[in-house]
């Protein structure tokens, strides 16, 4: 029942949660001193309408050679460092730097661009769909493992809450990366900072609404031992 009056919430109000959602990006944006230009009018799905996104001015190659060239050798020495140091992200790493070589390859030939605009029509779209799913998780990862369902119902709505801001601070991190930087960091980012990150704060908060009810779990059998 959680689930549903979750998804159903998050579906009747999602015109003033994108809004809110551009908004948050936009102020971190302005915070960050990213020169910002008109917001834009985006399509996100049939079922759900348009959305307003800041717009910045992104980073094209024929700009600056040379500043590609950089940030592509220093992001692949660096990823090279954390697989020579930490096994157990080797395979991580490895995908991430074909992932870097296929944009960098993209950028030198074939002139593909895209805009912020169309990069936040892509991520707002992935969002989506998450915060419409995430009641379903919370109700089986994180409210059955509850000893009553208040504890369930609050981190639920935690969770969701967080996943809506934390939403909106690493789309506002890849638009800076973005007018900086090009198409370069972009499918890594969107990765890394998007499915990726959804999946790691879900396994964070499982872990810590598990280590709260274990805690108070045990507490009540010392008490009846006593």
């Amino acid at each position: 029942m959680l689930s549903l009056v979750l998804t159903v919430a998050t579906f009747w109000f999602r015109a003033p949660l994108l809004a809110w959602h551009n908004h948050l990006s936009t102020a971190l944006l302005r915070l960050c001193d990213i020169p910002l230009g008109d917001s834009a009018q985006v399509e996100v799905f049939a079922p759900i309408g348009s959305a307003e996104v800041a717009t910045t001015s992104v980073f094209r190659l024929r700009q600056q050679p040379l500043r590609v060239a950089i940030l592509f050798v220093g992001a692949v020495l660096a990823l090279l460092a954390v697989y020579g140091r930490v096994e157990l992200a080797r395979n991580f790493i490895l995908f991430l730097l074909v992932l870097l070589l296929t944009a960098a390859a993209v950028m030198v030939f074939s002139g593909a661009e895209i805009t912020s605009a169309e990069f936040s029509q892509i991520w707002l779209r992935g969002e989506i769909l998450v915060w419409l799913l995430l009641p379903w998780f919370s109700a089986g990862l994180l409210v059955v493992l509850q000893p009553a369902a208040w504890p369930g119902l609050i981190w639920a709505v935690l969770m969701q809450a967080y996943g809506f801001f934390w939403s909106a601070i690493r789309l506002a991190f890849c638009l800076g990366v973005l007018h900086y930087s090009g198409l370069l960091f972009m499918p890594l980012l969107w990765f890394a900072l998007g499915l990726l990150a959804d999946v790691l704060y879900i396994v964070v908060f499982l872990s810590w609404s598990t280590r709260v009810a274990g805690f108070f779990a045990w507490g009540r059998r010392i008490s009846w031992q006593f």
